[in-house]
């Protein structure tokens, strides 16, 4: 009994610093609880069975949706949160751009993962609000790229705000590519920030395609603001464990639905 009280105690202080902190890496949690890796790594395994947390390699981050619906995490963390999916994801979203398009590009870790795939196509206009983004696309100096300006968040690398808006509304592009915090099929699509919702909004409606990079984990899903309604979106690129319930109502819309 008194090794169990033990155990529960050792996790509930390993939840308590991944909650402040957003993640934690094993070496961390060994030396502030005075346990070995291999205790610490077993008590992150049976944390993520709860679904409370999501490991990564070397530690582990906070599941998103035991967040409060108005906090986001950083880049940095969600780049690691579901990596093969988009991989996938981000490889598929890359075969819908042409030569010669122009597109927007989202600031965000599906995007950002896209980057280096869509970095060699040729005669390209690319604009984002992601410095991030428009660094790794400034690798290949055959393409223009625009950096739209603003407000530069410290978690999400975005630019954002009323500046960004005004700036957005100068331009409209082919395609429009990106993502957000959470969806609700019958509603729309979520974001944490009301000012991120906001752009964002404005964002798709400068657009002639808008193509949705989302994993499965963004369904059935709410955060603070809704940012636009589902008859905004275009196109939805996700993974095959998003529930074929959800995929269908959403071909219903008249959705382009990939599932990779």
């Amino acid at each position: 009994m008194a090794q169990r009280t033990h155990i529960e105690e050792r996790r509930r202080r390993i939840l308590e610093y991944i909650e402040k902190n957003g993640k934690a890496e094993i070496k961390i949690l060994s030396d502030i609880l005075g346990e070995t890796d291999i205790t610490v790594r077993r008590d992150l395994i049976e944390l993520e069975k709860s679904n409370q947390i999501i490991r990564t390699h070397g530690g582990a981050i906070l599941n998103e949706q035991k967040k409060s619906v108005w906090k986001t995490s950083s880049i940095l963390d969600r780049l690691e949160r579901n990596r093969d999916k988009k991989e996938s994801i981000a490889r598929f979203a890359s075969s819908l751009i042409n030569d010669g398009e122009s597109i927007f590009i989202d600031g965000g870790s599906t995007n950002q993962i896209m980057a280096p795939m869509i970095r060699d196509f040729r005669n390209m206009l690319f604009v984002t609000n992601s410095p991030d983004i428009a660094d790794i696309l400034l690798e290949n100096d055959g393409n223009r790229i625009i950096m739209i300006g603003g407000q530069l968040t410290r978690d999400t690398h975005l630019t954002i705000g009323p500046d960004s808006e005004e700036n957005i509304r100068h331009y409209y592009v082919d395609k429009c590519f990106t993502s957000v915090s959470g969806i609700d099929p019958d509603v729309g699509c979520y974001s944490a920030i009301p000012s991120e919702a906001s752009f964002k909004r404005t964002l798709v409606s400068h657009a002639r395609e808008t193509i949705l990079l989302a994993d499965s984990s963004k369904f059935n899903r709410k955060a603070f603001c809704l940012a636009f309604e589902m008859n905004n979106v275009t196109t939805l690129v996700t993974d095959s464990d998003t529930p074929k319930e959800i995929i269908d109502r959403l071909r219903n819309r008249r959705i382009n639905v990939y599932v990779v």
